[in-house]
């Protein structure tokens, strides 16, 4: 468990701490810029276990924490990294600038791996690198001096750069240094992803396969042939007309009738309640539909010609194109089913 103390640097009334008017009209306060990047950093380690987090800076900004009352509480809390988040000055409207990380004049090798790798990581998300001669520097910071533990304090670029300043106002600027901070504080201190404890989303219902059983009497035999699912076979004999018809769906209802050659359409059947057709009277003719909203597709095959006509869809003994499946005077010998 590695105990951060954090902070965003000054406060949001400190004087002279703020954007170059010349380059940024709203004169935007240092306070803002640090303390973004600390709430953002404060936010994505909530995905993470493994520490505990101080800031000792004044959330709100409206007091300037003084630099002792911070390192203090830090050193009390016994923290285990101090991490002070700031934004330089100094160029006066030049065009120079880029990141610093600052540590004390005199410090272990624990602390110089620290501030290398915040640094590293900032560079390598930001890409602020600007034209710093030291861009890992020392210094008699109070923040760096007076902690009892590895300390490093962030310059994130230049308030008073043109090439700086554009850059540290964006939001994109402050997502990607939070998320660089955070990456060195997961790989240092050994914090661990939570796991989601969301629920999966419940996997969405595959479409019901309905199927179509049916079967058809034929009159060389005079008998019912075996019954048919779907495409894996057709009911009927080549050269052997069919007479009559039973279907069913595996769920739903199925409605059908068939028309005998010479002859008229009969009543229309449900499911296995009755047969259509008449015996030793072959069809020429066949209509199907469902209450299953989905859309049943039939086909015949005609024993004079020898050949497969379309599948049809519709169930109108006036539509000759879709309406029904067969054409009138020619004898059926076999039927396929299925439903879309």
């Amino acid at each position: 468990m590695i105990k951060i103390a954090i902070n965003a640097g000054h406060g949001l009334y400190t004087a002279g701490k703020r954007c170059l008017k010349s380059i940024d009209p709203g004169e935007t306060r240092e306070w803002v810029l640090n303390a973004r990047i600390v709430e953002k950093v404060t936010e994505k380690l909530k995905a993470y276990t493994g520490y505990e987090l101080l800031r000792i800076d004044d959330p709100t900004g409206k007091t300037d924490i003084a630099l002792k009352t911070r390192t203090d509480k830090a050193n009390k809390w016994g923290a285990d990294f101090y991490l002070a988040v700031h934004h330089n000055a100094g160029i006066n409207g030049g065009s120079g600038g880029g990141i610093v990380c600052y540590t004390y004049t005199k410090v272990d090798q624990t602390t110089k791996d620290w501030q290398k790798a915040v640094y590293n990581s900032l560079i390598k998300h930001t890409g602020l690198k600007g034209n710093r001669s030291q861009p890992l520097a020392s210094a008699d910071l109070h923040e760096c001096r007076e902690t009892n533990m590895p300390a490093v304090l962030i310059e994130n670029g230049f308030m008073d750069s043109t090439t700086d300043t554009p850059i540290i106002l964006t939001e994109d600027f402050a997502e990607k240094s939070a998320e660089a901070i955070v990456e060195v504080l997961v790989a240092r201190g050994g914090l661990k992803k939570k796991e989601d404890t969301k629920p999966a989303p419940a996997p969405k219902p595959m479409p019901e396969k309905i199927s179509v059983i049916y079967q058809v009497w034929e009159d060389v035999g005079n008998r019912w042939l075996p019954e048919v699912t779907d495409l894996t076979d057709y009911a009927g004999l080549y050269g052997k007309d069919v007479c009559c018809v039973y279907a069913r769906l595996t769920s739903g209802n199925i409605y059908y009738k068939v028309h005998y050659k010479g002859g008229k359409w009969l009543p229309e059947v449900k499911n296995r309640e009755d047969y259509a057709g008449l015996y030793n009277k072959p069809i020429d003719g066949l209509m199907m539909r469902t209450d299953t909203g989905k859309t049943i597709k039939y086909a015949v095959h005609l024993r004079s010609s020898n050949r497969w006509l379309p599948f049809v869809t519709g169930y109108n003994e006036n539509d000759f194109n879709n309406g029904y499946a067969g054409i009138p005077g020619q004898e059926i010998d076999g039927i396929k089913i299925y439903i879309e």
